[in-house]
């Protein structure tokens, strides 16, 4: 109940933001484009008399217009005037906004048309506006159109709940015999997130700041109204927004899994989902059930390690997760739980289950602590406590090293570009106050830079370390080509007791970027654990094992003496 009560709760929040999207936040954003399209026409000056060339104007009437117009939000002037052209007139004419004030009153002002508008003559240097306007209209137009499918769905879905009936045939009868129904956590729904759309995301985020900040630049100029300075503001809370959405896009966590029900039976394991359905996976496709206690301080973990890949059609999508032992079939199960199940597959299947902790008790190669005891002298037990709990924290959480872990240098690279973006902005600002050729050279820098950064990106094998209390395993992530779906690969668990050593072999560098070989001894065999990492992960993986009293072998690196990187 509490599974299907959380999904009617995130669907009713989807479904207020699209709500959100389509009928507030859509119409808003539509008319601060409109703001930016006037302020891209914006003159360099308009007060005082400009010079005149062909085109002359004298003001006849002036109409402050605000806060909220066809041209958006903000104060503006609209005025009209008499139009000379190489001395024949041309009447009265319409001048676009901000063009002529009050303050040009009876003087004869310079002017050109430009198509179907009439300006000021003097430079107009905002256009940029123009582009940017339309970029986040284009946007808005495609958030509300896909706001709109959820409000679609939601009104097709309630059209055919009311002409829905029950089917009292669709229950599934009951099996007869024993049956043991146990409650776990599943697995937590695995991110699927590109990485192009974190950058995507970070890139509209600067940009929609940079357009913020310019639009307070030309208001305060200009006018200084609030009208205009809140649609200048709602550019820059975009930004904020999309520069943290590019963040939440790549450091949130998993979603957690929803609270399950399954059942064991002479058959197999019943699994059940919100639409009812059910999948049996029969005791023949399973090799063991794995109960592992590893993990953190009072958390079992389930595994179900399969006989074949056609196995694992017989489970749901969220059973499917690979993990050390097989599959992933819940990360978190009570003790009590936990007895329960394992009492009941023991009696369906003996042998089935094997309990990790204990049997690596039992065999002697366990984690090799040290047995010699310590003395430490602690201040107060207070003190003794917050150690305890420390050292307590930093044995059970496992480290994750990337596979394609950042070196320092690239850091530093992706600041310099930030940094040149930014001296482009200033050089645009003062374009009189700089030498001519200045520009072009930190133009062709900027682009230069980037190339280098595209070209030496990380080509290597993707995938992630993870090194807990005794054991290291390898999460290799397919990267194929963009039409063809990743397949899951399994991951490679080896324990630290038996990982006699572990070897760092550089390979030939591609495109400037240096990578390693990781191989490992085990069992008195040579195995290609990862082809290519880069030297910041190696090194970061080479602590982490080292930390690590469990591991006992060696470290070996293509240069005695030397660490990668």
């Amino acid at each position: 109940m509490k599974s299907v009560s959380r999904t009617k709760a995130a669907g009713a929040g989807v479904l207020a933001a699209a709500v959100a999207v389509a009928l507030v936040i859509g119409p808003f954003l539509f008319f601060v484009c409109l703001t930016m399209f006037r302020l891209a026409g914006t003159p360099e000056t308009n007060a005082g008399q400009t010079a005149l060339g062909e085109a002359s104007a004298v003001i006849k009437t002036c109409d402050r217009r605000g806060p909220v117009s066809s041209e958006g939000f903000g104060y503006f002037w609209e005025c009209h005037a008499e139009a000379t052209v190489n001395g024949h007139s041309l009447g009265v004419v319409k001048f676009d906004p901000d063009e002529l004030t009050p303050a040009d009153g009876t003087n004869v002002v310079g002017v050109q048309r430009s198509g179907d508008h009439w300006q000021r003559d003097v430079a107009h240097p905002y256009r940029l506006l123009h582009v940017a306007g339309l970029v986040i209209l284009v946007a808005v137009f495609f958030a509300v159109l896909a706001a709109l499918i959820p409000l679609l769905v939601s009104v097709l879905w309630m059209f055919a709940r009311f002409r829905r009936r029950k089917d009292p045939e669709t229950a599934d009868a009951l099996e007869d015999g024993q049956r043991v129904i146990i409650r776990l956590k599943a697995p937590s729904k695995p991110k699927r997130r590109s990485p192009t759309g974190a950058s995507v995301l970070a890139f509209s985020g600067l940009f929609s700041l940079v357009i913020g900040v310019w639009m307070f630049y030309l208001h305060g100029r200009l006018s200084g109204d609030l009208w205009g300075i809140a649609a200048a503001l709602s550019i820059v809370l975009l930004g904020i927004g999309l520069s943290a959405a590019a963040a939440w896009w790549v450091f949130a966590p998993e979603k957690p899994g929803d609270i399950r029900t399954i059942e064991l039976t002479e058959a197999g394991i019943r699994q059940h989902d919100d639409s009812s359905e059910t999948l049996v996976l029969p005791w023949e496709d399973l090799r063991s059930v794995v109960f592992d206690e590893r993990g953190q301080p009072g958390r079992i973990s389930a595994h179900l390690a399969l006989v074949d890949e056609t196995s694992r059609e017989k489970l749901f999508e969220e059973y499917r997760r690979p993990s050390k032992h097989g599959v992933l079939l819940t990360p978190e199960i009570t003790m009590d739980e936990a007895e329960s199940a394992s009492e009941a597959i023991e009696g369906f299947r003996p042998g089935l289950v094997h309990w990790r902790s204990r049997e690596l008790a039992r065999s002697g190669f366990g984690p090799g602590k040290d047995s010699v005891p310590r003395l430490v002298r602690w201040k107060d037990g207070a003190s003794a406590l917050r150690g305890a709990e420390v050292d307590a924290t930093r044995s059970d959480e496992p480290i994750k090293v990337r596979s394609g872990r950042m070196p320092g240098v690239r850091i530093l690279g992706f600041a310099g570009l930030y940094a040149l973006i930014v001296v482009l902005f200033v050089l645009s600002q003062f374009p009189d106050s700089v030498p001519m050729w200045l520009s072009p050279v930190v133009v062709l820098a900027t682009v230069a830079w980037v190339v280098v950064l595209h070209k030496t990106r990380f080509r290597g094998t993707l995938g992630v370390f993870e090194v807990d209390d005794d054991s290291l395993t390898w999460f290799e992530r397919d990267n194929p080509a963009r039409h063809v779906v990743p397949r899951e690969i399994p991951p490679v668990d080896v324990l630290l007791a038996q990982l006699q050593q572990i070897r760092f072999e550089s390979v030939p560098p591609e495109r400037g970027r240096r990578y390693v070989r990781v191989s490992i001894r085990h069992d008195g065999a040579w195995s290609v654990l990862a082809d290519n990492i880069t030297t910041a992960a190696a090194t970061r993986l080479t602590e982490s094992l080292k930390a690590r009293s469990a591991f006992a072998g060696r470290v070996v690196f293509d240069q005695p003496g030397q660490t990668p990187g």
